[in-house]
């Protein structure tokens, strides 16, 4: 009987660990597809296709084995010679290429093969090794799909049924890359429409083309906390500076990192982002 009760507090024991390691199998809506980038513009879709995933729970989850499929014949599985763990509460992009000068400047977790998006109606269907569901959005006539835009889901609905509905997703706003609309790897901005974005930040930057020295001057319609980032062509993001609640500030610019070429700045508060682009010569 001893040694029944030692091998049950073993396995129960061996069972707590792998948790904290991140060796769970994700379970349906621990997982979610949150952005879809189904017709790129600045490069072809054979290059520039891939998708969004968010892990949902607060512990680790590991990606092994996990299927990537449709309703068709498209199928992948994620495998790789070491662990595929998504940390809790964070953000994967899974991308058809992995180079940002050739996918348009996603910067990918994962690439997948054997799998493609149409342009009109098509399936994002993850499943576990063992078959189960985990997650699944099916988009057809009447969602959002842009040429040059991802589709991306609203903040709010962030749930395994919360995806199902085309009305919670919305075409992307912001540029990334190369110049197409989305958010790989980052929070969904609110996307409520352009005009209160317009509306709710005003931004300026000067001098544009710059030595790499700028002013970057903002008001808003009501006192807001945010963040100013900058982003470069490759999709890397550099958080520059955070600011407390206000309604305008004016800020000088100069980071050592800022090489030449083509640049955007980026400013996130109260689920809003303005992002305009900047020339340093």
């Amino acid at each position: 009987m001893k040694k029944t009760y030692v091998l049950l507090l073993t396995v129960i024991l061996a069972g707590y660990w792998i948790n904290l390691d991140g060796q769970t199998t994700p379970r349906q809506g621990e997982i979610l597809i949150t952005e879809i980038m189904v017709n790129p513009e600045a490069v072809s879709d054979a290059n520039g296709e891939w998708f969004e995933i968010w892990n949902s729970t607060d512990h680790d989850l590991l990606l092994n084995g996990i299927t990537l499929s449709d309703a068709g014949s498209n199928l992948h599985i994620m495998a790789s010679a070491g662990k595929l763990i998504l940390p809790a509460k964070s953000y994967w992009v899974l991308a058809k290429n992995g180079d940002p000068l050739i996918n348009g400047g996603v910067v990918a977790n994962y690439v997948y093969q054997s799998f493609t998006l149409s342009n009109t109606s098509d399936q994002v269907i993850l499943t576990s090794a063992d078959a189960a569901l985990i997650d699944q959005v099916s988009y057809a006539a009447g969602w959002p799909v842009v040429s040059g835009a991802s589709m991306e889901l609203h903040p709010d609905y962030h749930s395994f049924s919360g995806n199902d509905q085309p009305e919670h997703w919305f075409p992307a706003r912001v540029p990334f890359g190369a110049g197409d609309k989305g958010s790989p790897g980052k929070v969904n901005p609110v996307s409520s429409g352009l005009e209160e974005w317009e509306e709710g930040i005003r931004m300026d930057i000067y001098p544009n083309p710059s030595q790499g020295r700028f002013i970057l001057e903002v008001e808003f319609s009501k006192p807001q906390a945010g963040e100013i980032r900058l982003i470069n062509l490759l999709g890397q993001d550099f958080i520059y500076k955070s600011f407390g609640e206000t309604t305008s500030f004016k800020e000088v610019i100069e980071p050592a990192f800022m090489t030449p070429g083509i640049w955007f700045i980026e400013v996130a508060a109260g689920g809003m982002v303005r992002i305009m682009k900047l020339f340093i010569e």
